[in-house]
């Protein structure tokens, strides 16, 4: 990796590659100092590199982010674009001794200024800083109610900034935001645990919680529960520090949390927290006390409203009830009692299942196991499973008779995910006998998921070429060029000849253009590859001469 790249954040990093890949860097110029040049998207923000000695010295966007004092997308963008220009105007690759060397001059000047220079200095920065402000406060300031009202508005500012006139974080400030709410939580909850200040803490972490838990925005990158799971993890810190006080009290907030505080799916953060920690025997019989109460009023409930959210979430406080039941030594018979009374839903009978195969009761097993295929027989993936766990018994212990039946049952009536079971039943058949079975199961619609995977085991070639070509699917021949190759390499070649010709016609982006250059090049590894591949993108070139960055892309590709 190019030195300038190790100063983003990796994430940081790939976004920036995503702006450059989609056209987003204009009005790039190259000036006495450096470059200009301006990134869009929902808005547009303007980015000056500045260079000395072949080096980069300093980076500014307009963006929110940068003016927290963060390298961001946007610089990243203008290098990427900057490093495939022309030879003389690509990036140096030395930058990072740069920083290192401006980092070492500026520690070096810095311990020379005057101790009530340096304090006028801050005090100016700080009161015109709300960020650096607060970090101030609260590594040296006691820590007050109002202080705690500075760091939560801090929070809302985050959602503020980020968001547009309705509340909503697009795609291209989402990372943004998120690491601003992470930021924020690094910075301060470690400082207000060195304090002592563990109530606190807390309150800050729920903060930061109800703003991710109930922000709309475009969470395509997964920013929601990169946040959550930070919080979750402070959670865990601050209860770990807690005295007995200060653990009942947050026992007491996820015992009895504000109703609608989040976002439905983010409530489980907050009861997965409530049922997995707190292990005070107290606390665990309360939980205990809880779950019956929700068990209860499901029952008597029947079910109503979302029928699928109401099942599982009985199951599931079903099966947090019996953990609970063994963290707080019942006995085994006790346990069994109770999830007897629950046997008509299958996690409950899997747990029975398990108990007897780590018995070794291999029969009782196999009797809920045949059991389960009846009761859930309108669950293809379950009946596939207690299936599957029939025949590995079975062959486990020598039951030769009841194994071939369970074995032609899986193959015949159960969606194949892998050739596992398929392979098992080959080697119950002779060579001349195969070839029938094979074609059985190739025309059974259980084998349409790993059907092209089968005709490779058979090393049917031909075949799996003819069904590749039928629908069309370049994904496929991808996915089994390699092998094609070897038996088919002219058949192959043609049809990704075909297909960057039709792809050629279709797209229109820098993105779509630098994808079907992979392919061009692809097809110079075939005989006749080479003649073939330059004799299309002359025709391109002719053809699409309008298209500057397909051209563009063509001379990067070698063409």
């Amino acid at each position: 990796m190019e030195s300038w790249k190790d100063l983003f954040r990796t994430h940081i990093l790939e976004r920036g590659l995503n702006y450059y890949e989609e056209d987003c860097v204009t009005s790039l110029e190259q000036t006495s100092t450096g470059y200009t040049a301006v990134v869009e998207g929902t808005d547009d923000y303007d980015v000056e590199i500045e260079i000395r000695a072949d080096q980069v010295y300093d980076m500014t966007c307009t963006c929110p982010y940068a003016a927290e004092g963060n390298y961001c997308k946007h610089m990243a963008a203008v290098l990427y674009k900057i490093e495939e220009g022309d030879p003389d105007t690509k990036m140096p690759v030395n930058s990072l001794q740069t920083v290192q060397n401006q980092e070492k001059e500026l520690k070096e000047i810095v311990e020379g200024i005057p101790v009530e220079d340096l304090r006028e200095i801050l005090f100016t920065l700080a009161t015109s800083d709300n960020f650096l402000y607060n970090k101030i406060m609260t590594k040296y300031a006691p820590i007050t109610s109002c202080h705690m009202a500075r760091l939560k508005k801090q929070v809302d500012d985050i959602g503020y900034n980020y968001s547009d006139r309705g509340g909503f974080v697009d795609y291209y400030h989402a990372t943004d935001y998120t690491d601003a709410l992470n930021d924020l939580l690094d910075e301060n909850i470690p400082l207000l645990l060195e304090k002592n200040c563990r109530m606190e803490a807390f309150e800050l972490v729920n903060c930061v919680f109800h703003e991710i838990g109930n922000r709309d925005m475009d969470d395509s990158d997964g920013g929601t529960s990169f946040v959550a799971d930070n919080c979750y993890e402070y959670w865990q810190t601050i209860l770990h520090e807690c005295n007995d006080e200060e653990k009942e009290n947050m026992f007491q907030w996820f015992r009895h949390p504000q109703e609608n505080y989040v976002i439905d799916y983010m409530e489980e953060y907050v009861s997965d927290f409530l049922l997995n920690e707190f292990h005070d025997e107290g606390m665990l019989q309360e939980k205990l006390h809880m779950l019956d109460e929700k068990i209860d009023k499901v029952q008597k409930e029947k079910y109503s409203g979302d029928l699928y959210s109401a099942y599982y979430g009985m199951v599931n406080n079903i099966t947090a009830r019996i953990r609970l039941m063994e963290e707080l030594n019942y006995s085994k018979q006790e346990i069994r009692d109770y999830r007897r009374k629950y046997r008509n839903f299958s996690e409950i009978r899997k747990m029975e299942i398990q108990e007897y195969l780590s018995d070794r009761k291999y029969e009782e097993a196999i009797a809920v196991l045949k059991e389960s295929k009846i009761l859930d027989a309108d669950q293809a993936g379950l009946v596939a499973e207690y299936s599957q766990q029939l025949i590995e018994i079975y062959e486990k212990r020598n039951m030769q008779k009841e194994y071939v039946q369970e074995l032609q049952y899986q193959v015949f009536e159960c969606m194949q995910r892998d050739l596992e079971y398929i392979v098992k039943w080959k080697k119950l058949y002779r060579e001349t006998e195969w070839e029938e079975q094979r074609e059985k199961l190739l025309q059974d619609k259980t084998s349409s998921w790993i059907r092209y995977e089968f005709l490779v085991e058979e090393e049917l070639f031909e075949r799996l070429l003819q069904e590749i070509r039928k629908n069309n699917s370049v994904y496929a021949l991808d996915q089994y060029e390699k092998v094609l190759k070897k038996h088919l390499p002219i058949e192959v070649r043609d049809i990704y000849i075909q297909y960057v010709k039709n792809g050629a016609v279709r797209v229109s982006d820098r993105k779509a253009y630098k994808y079907l250059m992979c392919y061009l090049k692809k097809i110079t590894k075939y005989p006749d590859g080479k003649k073939i591949a330059q004799d299309i993108a002359d025709c391109w070139k002719q053809d699409y001469k309008r298209r500057p960055a397909m051209m563009d892309e063509l001379r990067k590709a070698g063409f």
